[in-house]
């Protein structure tokens, strides 16, 4: 075959297992997993939608697997950020703008390695759409009962960067999902907000709700979930199967469904979409902020 004809090669996963738990890694992609599943006498269990990294897109990347979200996550108004008597052009006003920054639309390092265990790293450094430097770490560990993920960034610049973390898990709806999801309020955008939270409704109790594969909501929705600490828990009727998420650094968890699609994400982050204030949301000189989260599998 000619070079000009020649077609990419997919990379290569690098693989985590302890036990019956297996966990495929593609730093390449944005430092995602492409898979997290058990094998055991009744079969394999996908506890997140596979990642087919044969077709991946950065800029339309396949609604699987998981991955980090940071220097900030979901998007702003206009796709500008108003930081202090600053204001940052993520990207053009009116464009599609890019959702959840950049972590997962880069390749990382992997800086450590073993069977169980992946430390992966990646610096950026300052640009007209984000005028700071910065580096992050993703730390994976793995053992009989899940995975645990830990997501660090550092501030490398000489004054204050605005800094919001999260995950986006892609959780499979199979034959059908139940979900629960600790909320004292939820709330919810609106055309005028392009989507973004501005409407705040409380709650008496967690947030619950159930899909099914062949009655699935016919119109996406996303509930910006606000919460003191951030768990939920997704069964699989009939399958005995369920995975239990916790990242207690997390003050929001977004709860969303793409209509026709057979996935719902459950995303902690630790910031509400949309807003990142000087007094909250910001990351010192020197620096580091931390968000992790815990998929228990069972």
């Amino acid at each position: 075959m000619s070079p000009e004809r020649a077609v990419p090669t997919a990379p290569a996963p690098l693989t985590l297992s302890a036990g019956a738990v297996a966990v495929e890694l593609y730093p390449a992609l944005g430092g995602r997993v492409g898979r997290l599943r058990r094998v055991s006498e009744d079969g394999a269990f996908d506890y997140l939608v596979p990642l087919a990294p044969e077709s991946f897109d950065s800029a339309q990347w396949q609604r699987a697997g998981c991955f980090p979200m940071l220097p900030f996550t979901n998007k702003f108004k206009g796709n500008q950020l108003k930081w202090g008597d600053e204001h940052v052009e993520i990207a053009p006003p009116g464009s599609p703008g890019w959702l959840h920054g950049w972590g997962h639309r880069l390749a990382w390092s992997v800086d450590e390695s073993s069977g169980s265990h992946c430390v992966m790293s990646l610096l950026v450094g300052e640009s007209e759409v984000w005028p700071w430097t910065w580096r992050a770490e993703l730390h994976f560990g793995v053992d009989r009962g899940g995975i645990d993920m830990a997501l660090q960034v550092t501030n490398l610049s000489t004054r204050p960067m605005p800094l919001g973390l999260g995950f986006h898990p892609y959780f499979p709806i199979g034959l059908g999902a139940e979900a629960t999801v600790s909320a004292s309020s939820i709330w919810h955008g609106n055309p005028a907000s392009e989507g973004l939270p501005v409407l705040q409704r409380r709650l008496d109790g967690p947030l619950r709700f159930a899909l099914r594969r062949h009655a699935l909501p016919r119109d996406t929705f996303t509930w910006f979930c606000e919460t003191d600490r951030a768990t939920a828990r997704i069964d699989y009727p009939g399958t005995r199967r369920y995975v239990e998420l916790s990242s207690p650094e997390a003050g929001y968890v977004v709860v969303h469904h793409r209509a026709g699609e057979s996935f719902v994400c459950v995303e902690p982050c630790t910031h509400l979409a949309g807003h990142l204030t000087p007094t909250a949301h910001v990351a010192q000189p020197g620096q580091r902020v931390a968000l992790s989260m815990r998929l228990e599998l069972g």
